[in-house]
């Protein structure tokens, strides 16, 4: 059997961001951090505290977690792992921060669902540790629909809608669940998020707004 290819995870869809480090049969190497708004700031430290302990010489290959979740941390934490495969020069895979919760590495069927904004919701179910589709976007009443018939309903978030309350246990991906999800991919699903376009998982266009006529 192969030894583990050196591999670096990046996970920074929530505040509570996360990188860690497999190398070959070693013990994994995790660092924590949290920020709300700067995780363009706060992910270099930590990876440079993680290069030092594990004395990392050449990444081999660089799994990121993709959200849905924060926008601008999913897109810090998929430029991040963009630059290092430049410099390591590695592949590297865009796998759904989803994967990434404690109840999802359990294999329990369960319904993640987040707010939209703008009065939508998304939602997904996920079983056995895979998400064979799309998240859904639709109205509260919809996203009722499919937690009446769900046992474990997750979000990234804290859920504060009425109609939800007590129906909704929040989980935070970590890079070390989101390595272990790669893990139990099998080859052909490992190629499929490897080829991917290497994008933030968005569930709504930005909201714009149009330019006025200069015509009056």
């Amino acid at each position: 059997m192969q030894p583990c290819p050196t591999t670096l995870a990046i996970e920074t869809s929530t505040p509570h961001g996360s990188v860690g480090l497999q190398i070959a049969d070693a013990a994994w190497q995790n660092e924590l951090f949290f920020s709300d708004r700067g995780h363009n700031c706060e992910v270099f430290l930590p990876l440079q505290r993680l290069s030092a302990v594990a004395e990392v010489g050449k990444i081999e290959q660089i799994i990121v977690g993709t959200g849905p979740g924060s926008y601008s941390g999913t897109r810090v934490g998929i430029a991040v792992a963009q630059g290092l495969a430049i410099v390591h020069q590695c592949p590297i895979a865009g796998v759904p921060s989803l994967l990434g919760l404690p109840t999802v590495r359990q294999k329990s069927r369960c319904l993640a669902i987040g707010d939209a904004r703008r009065g939508d919701w998304w939602w997904v179910w996920i079983d056995e540790g895979k998400m064979p589709l799309a998240p859904t976007m639709g109205s509260i009443e919809l996203l009722l629909d499919q937690v009446t018939l769900a046992e474990r309903v997750l979000s990234l978030d804290a859920i504060h809608h009425p109609s939800l309350e007590g129906k909704v246990t929040q989980e935070i991906p970590s890079a070390h669940e989101l390595w272990q999800a790669w893990l139990d991919l099998s080859q052909q699903e490992k190629v499929e998020y490897s080829t991917q376009i290497l994008q933030p998982l968005y569930l709504k266009p930005p909201h714009i707004t149009p330019a006025k006529s200069r015509n009056h």
